[in-house]
């Protein structure tokens, strides 16, 4: 009698928590980027992937006179590949 009522309670306690823990993960905000670094610095997105990176951090080059700022080398050399594929096309 007194196994049934605890594994009752320990049934009872798992279903609560499993509860609890699927309303915590609902109610969570989607996380965004911060807008500064620890240091204070502004978060800029790179164009090409989307990745925030801090402005001294950043790889930049001015494409079609805007100061554009990158993650990496990679991401700007091939930003810049799609702005001169894309000037062809409409050519």
């Amino acid at each position: 009698m007194i196994v049934r009522l605890l594994i009752a309670l320990l049934i009872a306690f798992l279903i609560y928590t499993l509860v609890q823990s699927i309303k915590q993960f609902l109610k969570r905000p989607d996380i965004q980027p911060p807008e500064k670094t620890a240091k204070g610095e502004d978060m800029l997105q790179d164009p090409y992937c989307g990745t925030f990176v801090s402005r001294s951090d950043s790889f930049s080059c001015s494409i079609r006179g805007i100061q554009q700022f990158f993650c990496s080398e990679d991401c700007r050399d091939q930003y810049i590949a799609q702005v001169a594929k894309d000037k062809e096309t409409r050519s």
